[in-house]
């Protein structure tokens, strides 16, 4: 079986900078890294990020920068942030990888 990942995965779990190192902003607003996937983005907010289509600008900071959009799909507050979920599926036509 051949296990090689094409894409690289990270997460952050608690407020500090960690080893993904990445500024993002989604429609310029600037947002907390929580977790990047081939299909989904999660970001933590200061306030909420109304629903639509947003622009999202990732930068790894030794790793380059992406440019790409989302659709917003869930809007959660938790404590004195917004935790906020993207779907990257609708826009770049991975729904094939909802069905795995």
């Amino acid at each position: 079986m051949n296990d090689k990942r094409r894409y690289q995965r990270y997460s952050v779990n608690d407020d500090r900078n960690t080893i993904a190192q990445a500024k993002i902003e989604v429609d310029g607003e600037s947002v907390q890294f929580v977790d990047f996937s081939v299909g989904s983005l999660c970001v933590l907010s200061q306030k909420p990020i109304s629903a639509g289509i947003k622009r999202i600008s990732v930068e790894f900071i030794d790793r380059g920068k992406i440019e790409l959009y989302g659709r917003i799909a869930r809007v959660k507050e938790e404590k004195n942030m917004w935790r906020i979920g993207i779907d990257l599926t609708e826009i770049y036509k991975l729904d094939t990888l909802r069905k795995v």
